[in-house]
């Protein structure tokens, strides 16, 4: 079917969960990705989003990249990361520009010398976002060109993850001869396939309610505001069940999936099976009056750390839920409920089961939006600075299509 692709380039992402580790590789044609395959496996060898067991961890990877990959075409890997204890920081980079009007060239400059600075301490920087533009410390501005000033200031939200845990990650791709172009923040991938462009300009919060993470992202006015992952999810609610109904945790989490609810359901019994032999008898209201006090503290959490400031409050006008532990039945009334906000729930529109259209494959899907725009992203380099002249190039592309 496409023959014109058959010379280019194949692309993998990677998505490294607690529940599966999803593979995707795809061609680049126009600007455009074409899917090629999808597969993904049960997690093995990943706990709490860190490596457990490398060889566990490597096995799946070979596994995976084996069934997705055309052997005869060069290829090349992207994966994303989650850190719980990630690092932000908001900077400001200054320099003179002179008196013609700011111009591609002054805004290239102020980019690479924000992108230079960006170091910090055993961290690896994932994502630098330009939020706005600043000139002779009075007009804020997204488009600079073609105006006066004497200094022109640049404002990055920059996100730092763990430089040890992506260093680990390389050692045990590394085992496969595979190595990792650029690691994204499994966050900001997620809300990349699961927003629109009109949501981020109007205030937006993405919840992505994964297995073992729930991770945060807040735009307003098309810019980046706020990143934080949440250690509780999915397998909270699962553990929670299998205390609550005395039965082990694959027994739970199945029990979650087809019969979990956050709406009072009516004095309904139903049967679980323990194992081959042996059943249970448990109302759904039990089921319900164990599931619902978790989710609603995972979204009062949320609520809280977004709100905390008086500003974003009143900004924000929707929220947008995704993750496999999304698709709770109810989840979209309560989250209205406690945010106060309009609220949509990513699922499957299309009725024939695409992976794309599933809220726990949208941390890959963004990957692919990523590698495919990444120029609009700040791709960096790996580990050196030294490698920092690697990334000029994407610059100017950047520059065209976000300003231009």
């Amino acid at each position: 079917m496409f023959k014109f692709l058959k010379k280019n380039k194949q692309y993998i992402v990677i998505d490294a969960g607690s529940h599966k580790i999803a593979a995707i590789s795809f061609q680049i044609f126009d600007n455009k990705p074409f899917v090629n395959r999808i597969e993904h496996h049960k997690s093995k060898g990943i706990k709490n989003n860190q490596l457990s067991d490398i060889n566990e961890f490597s096995a799946v990877i070979k596994f995976l990249v084996k069934k997705i990959s055309n052997k005869t075409m060069k290829k090349e890997f992207f994966c994303n990361i989650t850190d719980h204890n990630l690092l932000i920081k908001k900077k400001k980079t200054d320099i003179n520009s002179g008196k013609l009007g700011i111009s591609k060239k002054e805004v290239r400059k102020v980019y690479r010398k924000s992108l230079g600075e960006a170091v910090e301490k055993n961290k690896y920087l994932v994502h630098s976002n330009p939020n706005n533009f600043i000139l002779d410390e009075k007009t804020v501005t997204h488009k600079p060109f073609g105006k006066k000033c004497n200094k022109l200031s640049l404002l990055s939200y920059n996100i730092f993850v763990n430089d040890y845990s992506i260093k680990k990650l390389c050692s045990s791709f590394e085992k496969n001869k595979i190595n990792i172009t650029k690691f994204f923040e499994s966050g900001i991938a997620s809300s990349i396939s699961s927003l629109t462009k009109q949501e981020k300009i109007d205030g937006v919060v993405c919840i992505d309610i994964g297995g073992d993470t729930t991770k945060i992202v807040v735009y307003l006015e098309n810019n980046i505001i706020f990143v934080e992952n949440l250690a509780l999810a999915g397998n909270n609610v699962t553990t929670d069940l299998s205390h609550g109904l005395q039965i082990t945790e694959e027994t739970a989490e199945l029990t979650k999936i087809m019969y979990g609810s956050v709406i009072s359901t009516f004095n309904e019994n139903i049967e679980i099976n323990l194992d081959s032999r042996k059943k249970k008898i448990v109302n759904k209201n039990l089921i319900y009056g164990v599931i619902k006090p978790r989710y609603d503290e995972i979204l009062e959490i949320v609520r809280d750390k977004v709100f905390d400031n008086i500003n974003t409050r009143i900004a924000i006008k929707s929220i947008v839920l995704t993750g496999g532990a999304s698709k709770i039945l109810g989840i979209k009334n309560i989250c209205e409920n406690i945010f106060n906000r309009k609220t949509r729930v990513i699922k499957s529109i299309s009725g024939n089961n695409s992976f794309i259209d599933r809220p726990e494959f949208s941390t890959a899907f963004g990957m692919i939006e990523l590698v495919n725009q990444f120029k609009l992203h700040n791709e960096m380099p790996k580990f050196s600075n030294n490698q920092f002249t690697k990334i000029i190039d994407k610059i100017d592309n950047w520059i065209e299509e976000s300003y231009a």
